[in-house]
C-alpha cells in the first residue's frame, strides 16, 4: 500500500502541523535551557531569566515590599460576584475593583461588600476600565497586578511569605517592566483537562523560554508608571490586549519576564461552543494587533535570535502565513482518514491516489502523539503529568480542531476591514465588550 499512491510531497504537506510544532518544541526547549540556567550552572530557574535580586529572608521581603494593588474590572457579575469576593477575601487590603458600568445589581453589592471600588459611568472595556482605575490609586502604589474576576491566586504555602508577595518583591528589585505568571485552568471535565495541558505548553514551555522578552497574559504584574504609559498608547481594545501591551513594551526596549512560581487559576471554557467562540476572538485579536504593532516592534533595538524567531518566524510565518497550508494539510488528513475507513469497510467509494493515501493520517497521528508525550515531559510539572497523561492520545485532534476557529478569526479580520462587518460574532462581541474602531463604526452606520 505504501507504493500505491504514496507521494512524499503530499505526505510532508499532510504532516505540516506535526513538523512545525515539533520543530518549535525542540527549539524552545533548547532556548529555555540556555536562558534559564544560572551562571553557576546549577538547577534551572523557574523564571524565564535568572533573577539576581539578593538573598533575603521572608521577614526581610515582607518588610521591604513596596506598596502594590490588585486591580480588577467587573461587569454584570450576577451570581458569580459572591464567589469572586470570597476568593479575593485574603487580598481585600490590596484589592481595587472598578465596576465597568454594570446594568444589574453588581455595583450595589460591591458597595456593601467592604472592598475598595470605583463606579464606571460608561462601559470602557477592560483596558479602558483599568486605565481609569489606575488614575484613582494612591500615589504610593508602585506595582499593579491585573486580575480577572474569575481568577484565583494559588498559594502553595510552606513559608511565612506568600507566593504573591515573594514574586512581587523580586519583581520590584528586578528592574523589569512587567511579569507574566503561570495561568492554570481548573480541570473540570475533559475539555478542562485538555485546556490545562494546552496552558502548560503555552506557559511552561512557550513563555518560560522567551527570556526577558516574554509575553504578558490578561493577568500580569506591571510597574505602575509603565502600565500608565502603555495604556496611553494602547488601543483599549479587549482583543489580544496582552500581546498589544507586550509589543508596546518591547518596541520601547523594555523587558518582560515569566515567573512560574506565581500561579493564577482561572476557568476554562466548559462547552465546545464557548471554546470555539473564544478562540475566534483570540485569533482575530492576534492578527489585529500583530499587523498594527509589528513595525513598532521590529523598530526596536532587540535583535537576539529568540526574539527574531518568536515574533517574526513563529508568529509571522508559522502561525499566520502558513495557515492556508495548514488547511490543505487538514484536508489531506481528512481524506486519508476517510480512505482508511473506506478500505476497512471494503466500500471502495474513495479511489486510492497521492492525495488520499490512507497512510498519511496514521503516520501523522503517531508523530503528533509522540510530540505530545515529549511535551508532557518537557513542559508539565512532575506532579501534574499523571493527571494530564490521558490527554496525550487525543491532543492531535484538539490541535486540528483549532484550525477551524482560527480560520474564522482571520476571516473576521479581513471581513471587518473590507466591509465593516464580521462573518461571525465571537466571544467578545457576544459579551458586548468591544467597540469597533471609528472607521469601522462609520462603515457600519452607512451600511445600515
Amino acid at each position: 500500500m505504501l507504493g500505491n499512491g504514496f507521494a512524499l510531497g503530499f505526505y510532508l504537506l499532510a504532516s505540516l502541523l506535526v513538523f512545525v510544532d515539533l520543530f518549535d518544541l525542540v527549539l524552545r526547549a533548547y532556548f529555555r535551557h540556555v536562558q534559564t540556567l544560572p551562571p553557576e550552572k546549577k538547577k534551572p530557574a523557574l523564571t524565564s531569566v535568572p533573577l539576581n535580586t539578593g538573598d533575603f529572608s521572608p521577614y526581610q521581603m515582607r518588610l521591604h515590599l513596596r506598596p502594590y494593588a490588585l486591580l480588577v474590572s467587573v461587569h454584570n457579575m450576577g451570581a458569580e460576584l459572591d464567589a469572586f469576593l470570597e476568593a479575593m477575601r485574603p487580598h481585600f487590603a490590596r484589592l481595587w475593583v472598578i465596576d465597568d458600568a454594570s446594568t444589574d445589581d453588581t455595583w450595589a453589592r460591591l458597595s456593601r461588600s467592604g472592598v475598595r471600588c470605583v463606579r464606571g459611568e460608561q462601559n470602557r472595556n477592560k483596558p479602558g476600565a483599568i486605565k481609569h482605575l489606575l488614575s484613582t490609586l494612591p500615589p504610593e502604589i508602585e506595582t499593579a497586578v491585573i486580575m480577572d474576576p474569575d481568577a484565583r491566586i494559588v498559594n502553595r504555602g510552606g513559608s511565612s511569605i506568600s507566593d504573591l508577595e515573594r514574586v512581587i518583591f523580586e519583581f520590584q528589585r528586578s528592574g523589569m517592566a512587567a511579569l507574566c505568571p503561570r495561568i492554570d485552568v481548573r480541570q473540570v471535565g475533559w475539555l478542562g483537562r485538555i485546556q490545562a495541558f494546552e496552558y502548560w505548553l503555552a506557559f511552561g514551555m512557550g513563555r518560560r523560554g522567551l527570556a526577558d522578552h516574554s509575553i504578558t497574559s490578561g493577568m500580569a504584574v506591571y510597574r505602575r508608571e509603565t502600565l500608565a504609559r502603555i495604556l496611553e498608547e494602547h488601543s483599549l481594545s479587549v482583543y489580544a490586549e496582552d500581546l498589544e501591551n507586550t509589543m508596546i513594551l518591547l518596541g520601547r526596549g523594555q523587558r518582560v519576564y515569566y515567573d512560574g512560581r506565581l500561579v493564577i487559576e482561572t476557568d476554562g471554557k466548559r462547552d465546545w461552543s464557548g471554546w470555539f467562540s473564544l478562540r475566534v476572538g483570540w485569533t482575530f485579536g492576534l492578527l489585529k494587533v500583530y499587523t498594527s504593532r509589528l513595525f513598532g516592534l521590529v523598530g526596536g533595538k532587540d535583535r537576539r535570535p529568540l526574539f527574531i524567531y518568536h515574533y517574526l518566524i513563529y508568529i509571522g510565518l508559522f502561525t499566520l502565513l502558513l495557515h492556508p497550508l495548514k488547511l490543505v494539510s487538514l484536508a489531506l488528513l481528512a481524506t486519508s482518514a476517510a480512505n482508511g475507513v473506506d478500505n476497512l469497510l471494503g466500500l471502495n467509494w474513495i479511489p486510492d491516489g497521492p492525495a488520499t493515501n490512507l497512510l498519511y493520517f496514521p503516520l501523522a497521528y503517531l508523530k503528533y502523539t509522540t510530540f505530545s508525550l515529549l511535551s508532557l515531559w518537557l513542559a508539565v510539572s512532575r506532579g501534574e503529568r499523571r493527571r494530564l497523561a490521558p490527554v496525550v492520545p487525543v491532543y492531535f485532534f484538539y490541535a486540528l480542531i483549532h484550525l477551524m476557529p482560527s480560520t474564522l478569526g482571520y476571516l473576521n479580520w479581513f471581513s471587518l476591514r473590507l466591509t465593516g462587518r464580521r462573518i461571525y460574532r465571537d466571544h467578545y462581541e457576544k459579551e458586548g465588550s468591544h467597540r469597533l474602531e471609528p472607521r469601522f463604526e462609520e462603515r457600519r452606520r452607512k451600511a445600515s
